[in-house]
């Protein structure tokens, strides 16, 4: 099910100057007019600026410096049930009252990489059921908050020149163009795209050492020499590897035998000196003679305790006596294995000096033993290479339930055939000249157009009005009201003006608001008055800004028997705990 957000209303009340503006907004299309410079980019930047958008704040610092407020109460249409919310935006901190008078704090959110602003990002996707995800040098990522709302606004300075670069800063994502209309066009499931990203980059390592290991196996002249050498010697070097080798199995035996007996050794000892510890403090704890170490009082004596005494002493010196002769032994053992090992060191020293200097055909032993690791290594080698052809081949097929490059091209064409189709019949409506390069026409491959003045300015509205109807027809994508400001330029004519208003009142969307800002300079504009009746439906909703003679006129005098109860039903939205 697809998620709609509309525009009921937006408030805006400065604290300082005590001033506000106010105005709600039609269901279809909403022509924000006023005089150059009087506010309307400003408006429209500030219903951005209060979900959260960080991206025009610059253009807006003056009329943040009048420390104002922002509110914005929309309806958010989710599984058919409508919800109203209100958004409060003051300064870096968002407020977001929902249908159940919940309210949510985003306190600190001026940077887009805040943790405030994340968990933003983390809201809007929850409501919309946003699930875009781009390549950075990161990694795969969440998609900025701004490509929620990119579809559906065309900025003022560059919205009518260059497509998705109403905000900043996305080309810095790897294929971004690729994978923001493959998601609003619904060609691939977004969700997988880290696996698919992973098994990708998995598989093109598993390749890259699979290359390694054959090339190396087949180009190695080491490894080539080495099964030479192996060969010359095979004999004679088995044997001697043998023979060393149980000899140091020998000598690892006596090693670990030692440790075990040089650990026995010096428990023995600790114990001793426990009991010989004991046996001195017990000579001078006799009963009726000597006193308690604890209390001080001489120890009874009684023919019990003087006999407990006595056979105490007796079981002690016997256990010194039985330790003192364990410890003789467990020292005679250790100085026997001591020297076995000291004379099966020297020994095989000696044998592995005598078996390197043995040679056939000028090839000694040492050289065997290279090649040995030698060969080592090739049995190896041949065992990666078996065992990373296996997965090259299982991380290849689980790839095959992702889209392929060819199957990927085959449904980008498609789209870009519906869009195509979209677009040439705007064209003709807007009387923009034919052009027959698959570059100016596809989806996938507009960027820029090969227009100029008022031809590149109906071409670029005809494009945004081609892919929000094709958009329209993918599933599950949200729609958002569709934000078009200062749809005409300086150089454009009357007749032109007509022409684009009579455009965007046909073909705007039907099944979401659109809002436009236009000029409007003169009080009893004729050609406003003519717009009305000959151009806009019935329905069309009028925001005027300024008074047509004020520059920056965006806030006038607050009347607060008017205002003053939505002002202070904000401030406790604001004071929420």
């Amino acid at each position: 099910m697809k998620t709609y957000l509309s525009l009921k209303s937006i408030f805006l009340y400065s604290e300082s100057s005590k001033t506000k503006f106010y105005t709600e907004f039609g269901s279809k299309l909403n022509v924000i007019y006023g005089p150059n410079t009087a506010g309307k980019s400003t408006l429209i930047q500030l219903i951005l600026f209060a979900f959260g958008i960080n991206d025009n704040k610059f253009k807006l610092v003056k009329i943040l410096s009048e420390n104002i407020f922002v509110r914005l109460n929309i309806i958010i249409e989710k599984n058919g049930v409508s919800e109203n919310y209100i958004f409060i935006r003051k300064d870096e901190t968002l407020y977001i009252k929902d249908g159940n008078s919940k309210v949510s704090v985003f306190n600190g959110m001026g940077a887009n990489n805040s943790v405030e602003h994340v968990k933003l990002k983390h809201f809007f996707s929850e409501l919309f059921n946003f699930k875009l995800t781009l390549e950075s040098k990161d990694g795969i990522v969440p998609a900025p908050m701004e490509t929620i709302f990119l579809p559906y606004y065309v900025s003022q300075d560059v919205g009518w020149v260059y497509l998705r670069k109403s905000f900043t800063n996305l080309d810095f994502y790897k294929n971004f163009r690729e994978d923001f209309l493959d998601y609003y066009l619904g060609i691939i499931n977004d969700s997988d795209k880290e696996e698919k990203k992973r098994l990708e980059l998995d598989l093109q390592a598993k390749r890259q050492q699979l290359n390694f290991y054959i090339t190396f196996e087949k180009t190695n002249e080491v490894i080539s020499d080495s099964i030479i050498l192996n060969k010359a010697l095979e004999g004679k070097g088995d044997e001697f590897i043998n023979q060393i080798s149980q000899k140091k199995n020998v000598l690892l035996e006596y090693e670990n035998k030692y440790i075990k007996l040089s650990n026995a050794l010096t428990f023995s000892s600790q114990r001793l000196a426990v009991v010989s510890k004991v046996n001195r403090n017990h000579n001078q704890q006799f009963p009726g003679k000597d006193p308690c170490p604890t209390c001080k009082q001489i120890l009874p004596s009684k023919i019990q305790d003087v006999y407990e005494h006595y056979q105490e002493e007796n079981d002690t010196i016997k256990l010194k006596a039985s330790l003192s002769e364990d410890n003789k032994e467990l020292q005679s053992k250790l100085n026997s294995l001591n020297k076995k090992i000291t004379e099966l060191r020297e020994e095989l020293n000696y044998e592995n000096k005598k078996f390197l200097k043995y040679s056939d055909n000028d090839i000694t032993l040492d050289d065997f033993i290279k090649s040995k690791a030698n060969l080592v290594l090739d049995k190896s080698i041949i065992e990666n290479i078996g065992t990373l052809s296996l997965e090259v081949d299982a991380l290849s097929e689980k790839l095959k339930k992702f889209n392929s490059d060819e199957s990927l091209g085959f449904e980008r064409a498609k789209k870009n055939k519906i869009f195509k189709n979209y677009y040439q019949l705007n064209n003709v409506l807007l009387d923009v000249p034919k052009v027959e390069d698959d570059r100016f026409n596809n989806v996938y491959e507009l960027s820029s157009f090969p227009f100029q003045g008022v031809q590149l300015h109906l071409a670029v509205l005809s494009y945004h009005l081609s892919f929000n109807k094709i958009i329209n027809d993918t599933k599950n994508i949200h729609r958002l009201p569709f934000i078009m400001d200062s749809v005409f330029k300086e150089d454009i004519d009357g007749p032109n003006r007509e022409r684009i208003l009579k455009f965007i009142n046909q073909n705007k969307p039907t099944d979401i608001q659109t809002i436009i800002s236009i000029a409007d300079s003169k009080e009893k504009d004729p050609k406003l008055s003519h717009y009305k009746k000959a151009v806009f439906d019935k329905e069309t909703h009028y925001i005027l800004i300024g008074n047509y003679v004020d520059k920056e006129s965006l806030l006038s005098e607050c009347n607060m028997e008017t205002f003053g109860k939505i002002i202070n039903d904000s401030y406790e939205i604001m004071e929420t705990v």
